[in-house]
């Protein structure tokens, strides 16, 4: 039980500094106000006699006691707390990656690396998983297949279809998988393990900074001696290829494993400081005693000050002006806050762009008078979906300024967005039109940008996770018609569709971003 006790909120035992410089004070000033007492009245030896605190016990015990109080205050108010049990199910996902580059296609013993892959993911799901688990395909550029569900048959189902010709283009980076997982919302609260299928990858840098940062493990099921090689040098747990081949519960026991760690970090840490404050109360109880008098006053005092009070100001405000504290949340990822705290109108724009709030960003953006702030503008359309308004600012701002870094290349994507868009548009119409459209949205009404046609197929760009399906009949039938008509293609549209808009550049790409600056406010 030991081993799993902490303290929640430990800085609250540097309290114990100034609590014992003050109690050390006020049992000085009593001995010595004993030493003293009756000098130049009484005679020194008659003076103890007649002192009526002629006790050292009854001296020092509201000093003593005042001690205690604040000491079990103070631990209290620190979080003395143990792991409990959770009776919830695991939150962290397990993200099984598949290399899908073209060299997976070649054989070993007989069997194509993309067989023997798929044929492991395969006995893995079989097994069952007590934890949500996301399959994710990647090259060149990663792709989301499905979200982390225990939907097992559903995972099983699309694996079957995946092959490397549906990615949009080659390569085998395994650093393109930190964009994907990152945008996963349960990752940052839960965390994730990760299970690698591959042949020989390139990178690892970005992927083992972030499995650091949330403390998750990242095991490489290596199809060759390349990838073992590669997966060792980077530290990454490894499962060999004579493994997979000989030894198949040897996967299935790692999987295991991760999930009993993944089980035991999912239990919920129990703060029991608040019973220390049932003997507190006792012992300030003591202090309305006779001889108490000069020590009950000061001891609730104490015990009040240290009671956390709702405050409405940061430490930041002491040393940080508005932008800057804006610039600190920003660097943290907190796009929403930092968009709240910014007066900078260009770092306030940039963080809702960041936050995906498009129609705030545009809004901000179209108050500006500057090339930088319409190409940023243009940006936030195009992401927005809003690809008729961002190719008709991109044109504008090439006869503005023809070499306006970033305009020519976004023109180019957009166009090719609209075109694709465009291809038999006119023949399928939505069953459901909306009844009205906001100017604001950033939806494009001219191209039905919510469901671009790629090819032959209608790929519904919206996220939608499994839950949301299950509990909408309208949506799980829209869905079930979209990737009815060809899975595989559906998916190569749906890559193709994501590749696309991650070659947008951003809108602080372009040109400088404004500075904050750290001296003073």
């Amino acid at each position: 039980m030991l081993t799993s006790f902490q303290f929640s909120a430990p800085a609250w035992l540097l309290l114990f500094f100034p609590i014992a410089l003050l109690m050390y004070g006020l049992w000085r000033n009593r001995v010595l106000a004993e030493e003293q007492a009756g000098d130049g009245i009484i005679a020194a030896h008659l003076a103890k006699t007649f002192s009526r605190q002629n006790s050292h016990k009854t001296a020092t015990a509201p000093i003593t006691l005042t001690l205690l109080c604040g000491s079990l205050i103070v631990i209290a108010l620190a979080g003395p707390s143990w792991l409990k049990a959770s009776g919830d199910s695991i939150k962290a996902p397990l993200v099984i990656a598949l290399d899908l580059s073209p060299s997976m296609q070649e054989r070993q013993q007989g069997i194509e690396h993309l067989t023997r892959a798929k044929l492991a993911i395969t006995t893995l799901l079989q097994q069952g998983s007590a934890r949500p688990i996301s399959l994710v395909a990647f090259s060149g550029s990663s792709h989301q297949v499905l979200p982390a569900s225990d939907q097992l048959a559903l995972l099983t189902l699309y694996l079957g279809y995946l092959s490397p010709g549906m990615m949009p283009v080659g390569g085998d980076d395994i650093d393109t998988l930190v964009s994907i997982i990152s945008a996963m919302p349960e990752i940052e609260e839960f965390g994730f393990d990760l299970l690698i299928f591959s042949d020989g990858f390139t990178g690892g840098r970005e992927l083992s900074g972030l499995a650091d940062r949330l403390n998750a493990q990242v095991v490489i099921a290596a199809l060759t001696t390349e990838a073992e090689e590669g997966a060792r040098k980077l530290g990454y747990g490894v499962i060999g290829s004579e493994s997979l081949i000989e030894n198949p519960d040897r996967l299935l026991a790692k999987v295991a494993s991760l999930e009993q760690r993944a089980l035991g970090e999912s239990s919920r840490r129990v703060n029991f400081g608040y019973w220390l404050l049932y003997p507190a109360g006792l012992i300030l109880l003591l202090f309305f005693r006779k001889g108490f008098s000069l020590y009950w006053a000061s001891a609730i005092v104490l015990c009040v000050s240290l009671l956390p009070a709702p405050v409405q100001a940061s430490w930041l405000d002491w040393f940080f002006s508005e932008n800057q504290q804006g610039q600190y949340y920003y660097n943290q990822g907190d796009y929403q806050t930092a968009a709240t705290i910014f007066t900078d109108p260009h770092w306030k724009a940039q963080a809702y762009y960041q936050a995906k709030e498009y129609s705030k960003a545009a809004k901000i953006y179209r108050q500006q008078n500057d090339l930088q702030s319409l190409f940023n503008l243009a940006m936030t359309y195009t992401r927005g979906r809003n690809y008729s308004k961002a190719q008709s600012l991109y044109q504008l701002l090439i006869e503005i300024d023809a070499d306006f870094p970033g305009a020519e290349t976004n023109l180019r994507i957009v166009t090719q967005l609209i075109r694709d868009i465009k291809q038999l548009g006119e023949s399928q119409q939505e069953e459901h039109p909306p009844e009205s459209i906001n100017p604001d949205d950033m939806t494009d009404p001219e191209l039905g940008a919510d469901k671009p046609q790629m090819g032959k197929i209608t790929v519904e760009i919206q996220q939608l996770s499994v839950e949301e399906l299950l509990n909408s009949e309208t949506k799980k039938q829209q869905w079930l018609t979209d990737i009815s008509k060809d899975p595989q293609q559906f998916l190569a549209a749906k890559f193709q569709a994501e590749y696309n808009r991650s070659q947008l550049q951003s809108p602080s790409s372009s040109g400088q971003s404004p500075e904050v600056t750290t001296n003073g406010k």
